[in-house]
């Protein structure tokens, strides 16, 4: 398995943790990013859920970071995460949900370069299963 990969995941669970991080501890500052000054208490919840969904997320990864190749399924699960992370992204900017700047920018850049990472670090040939 490429050494690559395995940092590829612990750097990207890092970042989850962070991101859910920020989420569950300021969430008011997470809606300014996405250009909204008022916050209703229900959104501000589900920020934070969202938050601790991340941190769950970006602990396991580190977890198969150490051994990709048995939990190959965390690979596929955090190429979906990001992919589906960036199209609803730019539907949320193209329909005016949230507002597209610097930071949204960043967000954006950030998941479309790990996205070519991990496809093009993820062991595309055939596997031998464990019998």
């Amino acid at each position: 398995m490429s050494k690559t990969l395995k940092v590829i995941m612990i750097v990207y669970g890092v970042i989850l943790i962070l991101v859910g991080l920020a989420g569950i501890v300021a969430p008011e500052q997470i809606a300014e990013i996405w250009q909204h000054t008022e916050v209703v208490g229900y959104a501000k919840w589900f920020v934070a859920a969202l938050g601790a969904v991340y941190i769950a997320a970006g602990v396991w990864l580190i977890v198969a970071g150490r051994e990709p190749q048995p939990d190959i399924n965390w690979v596929k699960f955090v190429i979906t995460k990001i992919l589906l992370s960036l199209a609803v992204t730019v539907y949320a900017i193209l329909s005016e949900f949230i507002g597209f700047n610097a930071t949204m920018g960043l967000v954006i850049g950030v998941d479309a370069v790990f996205a070519v990472l991990f496809l093009v670090f993820y062991p595309w040939g055939p596997r031998q299963k464990k019998t």
